[in-house]
């Protein structure tokens, strides 16, 4: 009979065998340890050998650059310290001044945020556009509410320049608008955030001048023939608007002479200042004006001291040309019927600003099917003025509202019935219409210090009257050229 315990002891000894056998190594396994040493020696040679070939480049070829990169800080500064130790050595054998040797540059500190933009205003630009997009947005009621107070910003213009500032920290710190070479307004952040803003003008130089000439086809032509700026000719159109009609009135052997100041700066021109003496003469007439001061009125008169300025303006715009007169049997050019055209058409081109014929007071502004854009005033004596087409009205227009004689009420257009861009402009006294061109309105006080003011204006009489020699030559040279002499045959 067996024992129990042999076929335990028999498993065991058969699972040692097992494992011995798994344990003890194969011919493969017993190859890999002279394969890796071999690998090991021959990565120890490849190493060796690029190291020599490192210290050859390096040290024995003695290559600077090469080894000053390998170098610490300090080892670099002696070999400089060599470096000019051996130019100055250089330069004392020749005899030379000592050159100047930059010491080893410091690295640079990092930029901080402080800049300055600038630019000028576009076409569709205005000052809350132009904050936002340059970084002052969140400051932009500030900062436009601040240059309030000193310059309108309505008056901001295409071509203006402009200047904004940041502090080393990236933010809103200044504005600069400039809107001539004179005259720049800065808005400055104060310590407290709030923004104050400051009017500088640069000094210019004032000169008074002589000029005129007489008129070939229009005074704007006449006026840049004198070498002019057709600015001019807008002060001048201003200064007679309550006598003259300048697309209706001027006729060519027309003169006009002026005494105007002009102002420079830094020898350059930079516009005009005031009109100190004008006329106008052809065959409508002469008209004279000049510039009076008397106490706080500083206006303009004629030779006798009675005022330029009349209740009504002759026309209440710069226009193009009168395309339709006062007319009670004039044939309607969209209803295609004999209508009364109980007004003047002025064309001009759309947005051309249209004026207020005399001070009043607003009665309407508003659409209408036939007129358009329609504003009404009303005015002493009984009279009212009418403005039809409009592209749109003037910024705050509304019923009720006062407005000023040459006060910009709205802008041209052809809104209702129209044919093309143009202003109608009528007048009506108690009610029943009139022909405004040959209305007459009441001129404004005189002076009223008569001979005071004969003695202010005898210069700008004979500066005025010296003008007439100026002409007479400037015509004769004109002659010369057009009708050159005929050599003799």
């Amino acid at each position: 009979m067996r024992s129990p315990r042999r076929p335990k002891l028999t498993a065991m000894l058969l699972r040692a065998r097992l494992l011995a056998v798994a344990s003890s190594p194969t011919p493969e396994k017993r190859r890999r340890p002279a394969l890796s040493a071999r690998g090991s020696t021959r990565l120890i040679v490849l190493l060796a050998g690029l190291t020599a070939v490192n210290v050859f480049v390096f040290y024995f070829r003695g290559d600077p650059k090469v080894r000053t990169s390998m170098e610490p800080a300090s080892l670099h500064r002696s070999i400089v310290d060599d470096k000019t130790h051996q130019i100055q050595s250089i330069a004392e054998t020749a005899g030379g001044a000592q050159p100047v040797v930059p010491s080893p540059s410091e690295p640079s500190e990092p930029d901080n945020q402080s800049r300055v933009i600038e630019g000028e205003f576009g076409k569709t630009d205005n000052l809350s556009s132009v904050l936002a997009r340059e970084g002052f947005g969140d400051v932009a009621l500030t900062v436009s509410a601040a240059l309030a107070k000193v310059v309108d910003p309505k008056t901001i213009w295409p071509g203006h320049k402009y200047a904004l500032s940041f502090d080393d920290a990236g933010l809103p710190e200044r504005m600069e608008y400039r809107p001539t070479p004179i005259v720049t307004v800065v808005v400055l952040r104060q310590p407290d955030s709030t923004w104050v803003a400051s009017k500088h003008e640069k000094p210019v130089e004032v000169r008074v001048q002589n000029v005129g000439g007489r008129i070939d086809s229009s005074l704007y032509g006449s006026v840049q023939n004198a070498g002019e700026s057709p600015a001019l000719v807008a002060m001048l159109v201003d200064l007679f608007a309550w006598d003259l009609n300048f697309y209706t009135d001027q006729h060519p052997g027309d003169h006009w002479k002026v005494v105007v100041e002009k102002r420079f700066l830094e020898g350059h021109f930079q516009g005009y200042g005031h009109v100190l003496a004008a006329e106008y003469g052809g065959k409508v007439g002469r008209f004279r004006a000049f510039r009076y001061v008397e106490g706080k009125r500083d206006s303009y008169f004629d030779e006798k001291g009675q005022a330029i300025s009349k209740s009504f303006l002759k026309t209440p715009l710069r226009y193009v040309r009168v395309s339709s007169k006062f007319d009670l049997k004039r044939f309607h050019p969209v209803l295609h019927m004999t209508r009364a055209h109980l007004g003047i058409d002025y064309a001009a081109p759309t947005g051309t600003p249209i004026w207020a014929a005399a001070n009043g007071t607003v009665v309407e502004a508003g659409m209408k099917r036939g007129s358009g854009n329609t504003i009404v005033l009303r005015h002493e004596g009984g009279y009212s003025s009418r403005y039809y087409h409009l592209s749109k009205f003037a910024k705050g227009l509304v019923a009720g509202r006062r407005v000023e004689q040459k006060q910009v009420i709205g802008f041209v257009g052809t809104t209702g019935l129209s044919t093309g861009a143009h202003l109608h402009f009528g007048l009506t006294l108690n009610g029943a219409y009139v022909d405004p061109m040959k209305v007459k309105g009441m001129r404004a006080n005189p002076v009223g210090q008569p001979k005071a003011y004969r003695e202010a204006i005898r210069p700008r009489l004979q500066a005025l009257d010296s003008l007439d020699a100026t002409l007479a030559t400037n015509e004769a040279k004109k002659g010369a050229v057009q009708n050159p002499a005929q050599p003799h045959l």
